[in-house]
């Protein structure tokens, strides 16, 4: 490993003229001992080509001959890199030209912080919609993280390679969910620290299509989940598992909502409710009965909140 050396690790299929945002995102950062390490999970198309128009700066592409998926995408990478960090970028988001600077600075503050997180910001693609969204890493622990993905999403996460060989890499039989699955080993070995600020754009591209399918791979990765830590679920109160149904319910909701899903989200809003009553998903389930656009406006008011509390 190279000291100081952050490897980014960006997996792509059959996204080029994304990817190509992407990387350019990697490469304008401010914090300069950067590699970025492309992993192509068996395109057809002009990945390659869009990959060599960077080929001044210190990147590498490696070519899947058989698709892997995002998670043996992503090990491919960290396989191949060379940096005391490690940093993921899917093709379709962009980073905000300091988020490395910032969490390697935070990272940094203590020898046992092994994950750096940020905020970020939602922005629908193709639509005027988006909110801020952060971490909630108040007092993070293994068990907490059973419970609650309260890390976030890939292309947020900076990550000790020292941590990643202590944990082991992404959990490439879990159909959804591989990430988070990630994070319950790594919050074992150390702390778990955030940038309390956006620091990228992730992209939603909201699709009618196939909605059931991927709830069904959530409901599949979480009941697979709760079997690999059996005997830490079996220690939990009935409190604790109710609530962990009502937050599962809540995010196949959300996962309807974001693909503007009607019916399938407000069903799944009203069972969450049934297992665990909250004024906050009350609220959401009227303003998204209203309409998508009083839903998003929700979201942005409370991002906003969020920003200001943690500016104080």
């Amino acid at each position: 490993m190279i000291k100081d050396l952050v490897s980014v690790i960006i997996p792509t299929h059959k996204r080029p003229e994304l990817l190509k945002k992407a990387i350019a995102s990697a490469f304008n950062q401010t914090y300069e001992k950067i590699e970025i390490i492309v992993v192509d999970d068996n395109s057809c198309d002009n990945t390659e080509q869009i990959v060599k128009e960077f080929m001044n700066v210190n990147i590498r592409y490696i070519k899947n001959e058989t698709s892997l998926g995002g998670a043996g995408a992503r090990n491919k990478g960290i396989e191949n890199s060379n940096g005391e960090f490690v940093a993921f970028l899917d093709d379709d988001d962009t980073w905000y030209k300091d988020k490395i600077e910032l969490q390697i600075k935070k990272i940094k503050l203590n020898e046992n912080n092994v994950l750096c997180t940020c905020g970020l910001q939602v922005v629908y693609s193709g639509t005027d919609l988006k909110y801020f969204n952060f971490p909630k890493l108040d007092e993070v622990s293994f068990e907490k993280m059973l419970l609650n993905n309260k890390v976030g999403i890939t292309s947020t996460v900076l990550v000790r390679r020292s941590s990643l060989d202590k944990a082991g890499l992404f959990d490439i039989s879990l159909p959804a969910r591989e990430e988070y699955e990630l994070w319950i080993r790594l919050s074992r070995i150390g702390n778990f620290v955030s940038v309390n600020k956006p620091l990228l754009d992730y992209f939603m591209h909201p699709s009618r299509q196939q909605i059931s399918a991927c709830i069904e791979k959530f409901i599949t990765a979480n009941d697979l989940i709760q079997k690999k830590y059996s005997e830490q679920f079996s220690k939990m109160s009935g409190k604790q598992l109710k609530q962990l149904k009502a937050d599962n319910y809540f995010q196949y909701s959300t996962i309807a909502i974001n693909n503007k899903n009607n019916l399938t989200a407000v069903s799944y809003i009203l069972r969450s409710i049934q297992e665990n009553f909250s004024s906050e998903k009350i609220i959401i389930l009227i303003t998204y009965i209203i309409g998508f656009r009083a839903y998003i406006l929700l979201k942005q008011i409370y991002g906003k909140k969020l920003m200001k509390k943690n500016n104080e």
